[in-house]
């Protein structure tokens, strides 16, 4: 006699089936907007490559858009916000670097109206006749000190010889500790370099964390990648001043070596009242004790309108930038870098860099 089969349970199928579709149209309205928000400029932000020992840098681009006001952004093959390709030996040609974070970078501003462009463009219009004049822009944005002067270290090694280096205050304070980072941390640390590196190629992920949740997410985001925790109340000095001041010693140090004249440029977010944090009166003193020049923004910003000079907390808008450049020309013209280079132009003696110089032991 047959024995009538046991009918199958639907249930295990219906249920996959269900959630394919669930799936299918999550994907099917994702690609959707990915291709929709490229148009507006989404998914031509700067990506970051992570690198052993700068940890990360900004990847070559020509028709990148800053995060803000998706204005256009260049990266030069060499990983500077410049649109030359530099060369090593520099005759006649006066060449300074500015290092920095996000603010040197030129965050929210074009490539003409950074205050590293600007300078440049002062110098050239208003310097010394016969001598030309590049101003580099080698920010990188979220860089704490210790990175922005390991950067200032490493031009010089890769011997791109600058003539002069403005070494800028960088508010990232809470990651000064990043750079010492070693072995499978380290390893780690770029890994999530890489991942980010991934998600930021996408219009989407512009468009949702780095826009319209920028003030939610984004931060928090920084805050997983950077220290390993969602609480942003973690992003504060825990490194003492002495630690800053190591490194800033030691990129000083490298200057002079190579006859690199340092410049000092102190910044600050809106409505900052003066130097008050332990790094920012640390590099004050520093510089009042071993003669450099040093540039307070922060002093010159009390006297304008802030909602003119600043994009948001911290960053400048065009005209901040040019309040910057114009008292980075007026110190630049100061130096007795500049004046010997002026001098030697004017009597049309080919200008060779001192870099260049101490590097070949000439006279």
């Amino acid at each position: 006699m047959a024995v009538a089969s046991t009918p199958k349970t639907q249930q295990p199928t219906s249920f996959l089936r269900k959630f394919g579709k669930v799936v299918f149209w999550f994907l099917a309205i994702c690609v959707v907007f990915e291709i929709g928000l490229r148009p507006f400029g989404f998914g031509k932000y700067v990506v970051y490559r992570p690198d052993e020992r700068m940890l990360w840098l900004p990847m070559p681009g020509t028709h990148k858009l800053t995060e803000m006001n998706h204005q256009a952004e260049t990266i030069s093959p060499q990983g500077f916000r410049y649109r030359e390709v530099l060369a090593l030996q520099h005759p006649g040609v006066y060449r300074v670097f500015a290092f920095g974070d996000s603010t040197t970078m030129g965050w929210g501003v074009d490539d003409d109206s950074n205050y590293s462009s600007q300078l440049e463009k002062l110098l050239n219009a208003k310097g010394c006749p016969g001598l030309k004049f590049q101003v580099i822009s080698a920010g990188v944005n979220a860089y704490p000190n210790a990175l922005v002067e390991e950067r200032a270290m490493k031009v010089i090694e890769d011997g791109y010889q600058p003539d002069a280096e403005i070494v800028s205050y960088s508010a990232n304070t809470g990651f000064e500790g990043i750079p010492d980072l070693q072995g499978k941390e380290r390893e780690t640390f770029l890994k999530k370099v890489e991942l980010k590196s991934i998600a930021r190629r996408s219009a989407l992920y512009n468009f949702l964390i780095e826009d319209l949740l920028r003030g939610v997410a984004y931060y928090r985001f920084r805050e997983v990648l950077m220290l390993g925790t969602w609480d942003s109340a973690r992003s504060s000095p825990d490194l003492p001043a002495e630690h800053f001041l190591a490194r800033l010693g030691k990129a000083k140090q490298i200057a002079d070596a190579h006859h690199s004249q340092m410049i000092f440029l102190l910044v600050g977010s809106k409505g900052e009242p003066g130097p008050a944090h332990p790094y920012q009166a640390a590099m004050v003193e520093y510089a009042r004790a071993n003669n450099v020049p040093l540039v307070d923004i922060i002093r010159l910003m009390r006297d304008q309108n802030l909602n003119d000079m600043f994009l948001d907390h911290v960053h400048p808008t065009p005209a901040g930038h040019t309040l910057i450049a114009e008292e980075l020309f007026n110190t630049v013209q100061g130096t007795e870098s500049y004046q010997n280079a002026c001098r030697m132009a004017s009597t049309g003696t080919a200008v060779t860099s001192l870099t260049t110089k101490a590097a070949t032991n000439q006279p």
